[in-house]
């Protein structure tokens, strides 16, 4: 069955989430090269074994855990998303594909770095603000959302929720926009 997709793409987003996986990878060289002066320290007996292996198992800990973290952020954050009505398809900087049918998405939640689209098993397509026609993009999102009955929330709130003169206070001083009015 053949789709018809609405494309957006920015390769502004997929060169800074690989110039932060080359980050990664450099962090976790270093942990290499200091685990390789490690040994070699011990080696000399300058400093007590059971610190040295103590420090080195600490330190692969915190980087194993760190570097996992950090990768499946970076797996999440796409620089290519395709939009269907029955679909959205987004690809992360390894251009691996996230397909997620909208009779499967369970929310979209709008903050402060983009928008979120989640879906089963923990699977999530995230949209950076850097997107030079986010408006059009999150707006193209949030209308498959309505159509879907999925539920939007903005900065954890439903929307619904959202009092527009707590979000833009300016709008209380213009005078068609007195609360209550």
């Amino acid at each position: 069955m053949s789709y018809w997709y609405e494309v957006f793409d920015n390769e502004q987003v997929q060169f800074a989430t690989r110039k932060q996986a080359a980050t990664i990878t450099a962090v976790v060289a270093a942990t290499v090269g200091l685990t390789v002066a490690g040994v070699a320290l011990l080696s000399s007996a300058t400093v007590h074994p059971v610190i040295m292996v103590v420090s080195l198992m600490t330190m692969w800990m915190l980087t194993i855990n760190w570097t996992y973290r950090k990768f499946q952020h970076l797996r999440r954050v796409m620089w290519c998303v395709k939009i269907s009505d029955r679909r959205i398809v987004g690809y992360d900087y390894t251009r691996r594909q996230t397909v997620l049918d909208w009779m499967q998405v369970q929310s979209v939640d709008l903050m402060d770095t983009g928008l979120v689209v989640t879906g089963p098993d923990n699977q999530s397509i995230e949209i950076t603000h850097l997107f030079p026609d986010f408006a059009e993009l999150s707006h193209r999102v949030v209308f498959y959302a309505d159509i879907y009955d999925i539920p939007v929330f903005v900065d954890g709130l439903p929307w619904q929720n959202i009092d527009v003169y707590d979000v833009f206070p300016f709008l209380a001083d213009a005078p068609y926009g007195q609360k209550g009015i």
